[in-house]
């Protein structure tokens, strides 16, 4: 869990925004280096979201590594082959734009941004604060 070269503890954080910009849902920390795919699911996030991923749900976006999971993926382009002109029409990645500006509001929050140097056991709450605090931030007017 701690990297020789970077001397930093490496936590997977699994995070859910809405298409606005703001994050919905932050998962529980993921020890070590996870794939996305196993830390959606170790998270808690699928379990808790899974409303979403069932036929008729509202759905989910993520990036091509979910794929075959529930959320909404881009393909991938086949081995020694090209994506379609209706592949390459049908992008989500405008879509995650949002995602990816969340989870750079969240990095700017100084505990998280100079690297996380103090207990680890004492993360989660830590993430779950400054997630909640972000929520709070970025809540909607007439929010209260």
């Amino acid at each position: 869990m701690f990297s020789g070269e970077k001397h930093l503890s490496g936590q997977n954080v699994q995070v859910v925004a809405d298409l606005d910009g703001r994050v919905a849902d932050v998962g529980e920390p993921v020890d070590g280096a996870r794939y996305d795919v196993a830390a959606f699911f170790i998270s808690g996030i699928a379990q808790r979201w899974a409303d979403h991923l069932t036929p008729g749900g509202p759905g989910m976006i993520g990036d091509g590594c979910y794929q075959g999971t529930g959320p909404i993926a881009p393909p991938k382009k086949p081995p020694g082959g090209e994506l379609t002109t209706k592949q390459k029409a049908y992008s989500v990645n405008r879509l995650r734009a949002a995602v990816e500006r969340v989870i750079s509001h969240l990095k700017n929050w100084k505990i998280l941004k100079t690297g996380y140097h103090r207990i680890m056991t004492d993360f989660p709450d830590v993430l779950r604060t400054v997630s909640a605090l972000e929520i709070f931030r970025t809540a909607a007017p007439g929010f209260e």
